[in-house]
């Protein structure tokens, strides 16, 4: 049982980073298609900015998944608060170094940043019948 519910879980979260891969991937295409002069310095925005979303949720994940089974419950809630102070922490880290200390523009680090949050917002409506 152990094994099934920790498998299940990073089962989810893997579908949940690919799918904002792709999205950001995606609007990245959008974002350096529109951009005719300077669309790789829009395309590398989406993707940092998706970044700071995407590899704070794939640590969140496997921390909170790195153990199961009922003897064990107080570690996973452990781990979970942990993985979730983690993923806050990390996220405003990369957030604002690509904001600081490169000179990608705003509106595609926020927009690859807010379209990977809302992917994770969903995510729970779109592998409703995954579960």
């Amino acid at each position: 049982m152990k094994q099934t519910l920790t498998a299940t879980g990073k089962q989810l979260a893997a579908k949940l980073i690919r799918a904002q891969v792709g999205t950001i991937f995606l609007l990245a295409c959008v974002f350096s298609l529109v951009q005719p002069i300077a669309g790789y310095t829009y395309f590398w925005g989406v993707v940092g900015g998706g970044l700071a979303v995407i590899i704070p949720t794939a640590l969140f994940a496997w921390r909170a998944f790195s153990q199961g089974g009922a003897r064990a419950a107080k570690q996973i809630v452990s781990n979970f608060f942990a993985g979730e102070a983690l993923k806050i922490s990390f996220a405003v880290v990369l957030l604002i170094g690509l904001l600081v200390f490169t000179t990608l523009p705003l509106s595609a680090v926020l927009s690859g940043y807010i379209a990977a949050l809302i992917v994770q917002w969903l995510a729970p409506i779109l592998f409703l019948k995954s579960t």
